[in-house]
């Protein structure tokens, strides 16, 4: 016998809360954070009640190309990136953008041959230790994806682990801050130093 456990999926109440997020960060794009199949409840079903949302972030190739095909002409942000040099090709083809946390990624994306440059975020280890670039090396790193013309707009992502206590965010915002030192960097730090929740 299965177990009798039910999910239901508040349409409405994802709607409502993409509204709340946006009133509290009106300056902000929203990413909605779907990861994979999200969290197991079915792209297609928050698709429709996210449709107000900037973009979508996930983690699956698969999920991202299922978006483009129904239509979705928004970002679509590949949280984890791309796993092969291959990989390169399908987000040249569905448009999406990718982050960028390893070093192998940025030599794949100086050989790759693409139809039109791919936006980025690249990611800053903050101190959550699973991927990302240390501070210390993210201005090298941005430097040498600014030189690629196969890159587009960039970003500078990083992890919030501990983002619902306002203590939480200090010791990652510094990390960002040490990241961005240098000219280019520095209106990131800044705009992060003045709007830490809008971040």
């Amino acid at each position: 016998m299965s177990r009798p456990i039910v999910a239901t999926i508040n349409q409405q109440a994802l709607r409502h809360n993409l509204t709340v997020v946006r009133q509290a960060a009106p300056a902000s794009r929203v990413w909605s954070v779907v990861k994979a199949n999200a969290y197991g409840h079915g792209i297609d079903r928050v698709r429709e009640a996210l449709s107000a949302t900037d973009g979508f972030a996930l983690l699956n190739m698969e999920e991202a190309i299922q978006l483009r095909e129904q239509g979705w002409k928004k970002p679509i942000l590949l949280l984890e990136g791309f796993f092969q040099p291959e990989d390169l090709q399908l987000i040249d083809r569905y448009r999406l953008t990718t982050s960028v946390h390893s070093n192998w990624q940025i030599n794949a994306l100086a050989s790759a041959r693409l139809a039109a440059p791919v936006d980025i975020y690249l990611k800053m280890n903050s101190g959550m230790n699973r991927l990302g670039f240390r501070p210390e090396q993210v201005n090298g790193a941005w430097q040498k994806l600014r030189a690629l013309s196969t890159v587009g707009e960039m970003t500078l992502m990083a992890h919030f682990a501990d983002a619902e206590n306002p203590q939480g965010l200090i010791a990652p915002l510094q990390r960002v801050e040490q990241a961005a030192e240098g000219a280019e960097l520095s209106a990131i730090a800044l705009q992060l130093r003045l709007h830490p929740v809008a971040s």
